[in-house]
């Protein structure tokens, strides 16, 4: 019974390792949307990128930009919740005044943000700005605020959410779920009200809820970190 047992598990582990492999567009077209409702695939302003970036690890501009949705932003980060539809939209506005052009070159950009993971989750995909290569910063006494940098043009701004924006009803439940002492139905009261924040966010103009300032003679300065290095998949980036 025992050797029976084991070549059924052979056979079964031969056969998945002759399966054919699916290709990512298979992949993505039998990949249900779940974790990216409608209310968000739909908003009237749920903002998009157009990134330029390098080809490759040791290559040049690439010659065409890439396009960065919200659902992208999702799937980097792990899911949708109010602070990455928040940074999102900001980021939008603040890259909107650092490339006029559109395209948002993710070599040549830096990033300051709270301690939240959806805030410098979102940022860092965004402006390709790292800790490590010493083009992002954690600044924990930052709220609902988001500073970008433009290396090339020593151009950079702040945005942030208007005051009285954020729902105050959020903010308080927030604070509580993260002390500890909540229970499963105002953690679930929590979730939605998130989710109306951000819904609310990306149906009507961004500029309503957020304000965008120059910051003059702005001196960028890395964090420290031990393990700092140089970016060696832009080194070539002009080359041609």
């Amino acid at each position: 019974m025992k050797f029976i047992t084991i070549n059924i598990l052979c056979s079964v582990l031969l056969l998945s390792c002759n399966a054919p492999v699916k290709s990512a567009k298979q992949i993505d077209d039998n990949n249900s949307s779940w974790y990216f409702p409608e209310w968000a695939a739909n908003a009237q302003y749920a903002p998009t990128f157009e990134m330029l970036d390098t080809e490759s690890s040791l290559g040049p501009y690439a010659k065409q930009t890439k396009t960065i949705t919200m659902k992208d932003l999702v799937k980097m980060h792990g899911h949708l919740c109010d602070g990455l539809v928040t940074a999102s939209c900001g980021l939008r506005l603040g890259l909107n005044r650092l490339y006029p052009d559109g395209a948002i070159d993710r070599t040549d950009t830096c990033c300051i943000t709270n301690n939240s993971p959806c805030f410098g989750d979102t940022a860092s995909y965004l402006t390709g700005g790292r800790i490590r290569f010493g083009t992002q910063k954690i600044d924990p006494n930052m709220s609902n605020e988001l500073i970008i940098y433009r290396m090339s043009t020593n151009q950079a701004v702040k945005i942030s959410l208007i005051k009285g924006v954020f729902p105050s009803e959020l903010a308080e439940l927030e604070k509580k779920i993260k002390s500890g002492d909540f229970t499963i139905e105002e953690m679930r009261l929590c979730q939605q009200l998130g989710w109306d924040f951000a819904k609310n966010l990306i149906n009507k103009p961004l500029s309503e809820s957020f304000v965008v300032e120059n910051i003059n003679n702005f001196v960028w300065k890395p964090d420290n970190y031990i393990y700092q290095g140089k970016r060696s998949d832009i080194i070539n980036k002009n080359v041609r």
